[in-house]
């Protein structure tokens, strides 16, 4: 029996989640606000929760992107972002459990979950933006009147960005 794809149902929470706790958890320190830094918490909660699915739920993908000859290299890139977010967001995680047991460092400790949850929002755009790129420009999961769509794209370098 073959499941449907949930990679592509399962992406879009973490993204949202991950980036809004961050959001949230601003917003609570700025407006010195427990209820918006609890928020944060628990969307950052499942925000985790969402990035391990779909770095679990990304592997099959990817594999089934590069029989359709999206290049591995773009694909490995996609879920090497992926991982790193799921990687900050449970480091985030951690140090905001020890926190509340920090005692003095406290404050040192909830920096740096704030800094780890940083790393997370922004991991979490770049994984999405190639996952993205790998369904836009080389239609991986793109069926066409039942038909899966060829990748029939080489592979791109990164666009050079422009120096100031």
């Amino acid at each position: 029996m073959t499941l449907p794809p949930l990679h592509p149902l399962i992406v879009h929470a973490p993204i949202a989640l991950i980036i809004l706790s961050l959001v949230f958890e601003l917003a609570g320190r700025a407006l010195d606000s427990a209820w918006w830094r609890k928020a944060a918490l628990a969307l950052l909660v499942i925000g985790v929760v969402g990035a391990i699915a779909a770095v679990i739920t990304g592997n099959e993908a990817g594999e089934h992107a590069e029989h359709q000859g999206v290049p591995e290299q773009v694909v490995d890139q996609h879920g090497d972002a992926g991982r790193v977010t799921m990687w900050f967001g449970l480091g985030a995680l951690l140090a905001y459990a020890i926190a509340t047991r920090a005692g003095r460092a406290r404050g040192a400790v909830a920096l740096l979950a704030l800094g780890l949850q940083v790393m997370a929002a922004i991991s979490v755009g770049i994984a999405g933006y190639r996952g993205g790129r790998i369904v836009y420009e080389h239609g991986a999961g793109v069926r066409v009147r039942g038909q899966l769509v060829p990748s029939d794209r080489p592979p791109q370098p990164e666009r050079a960005r422009d120096k100031d």
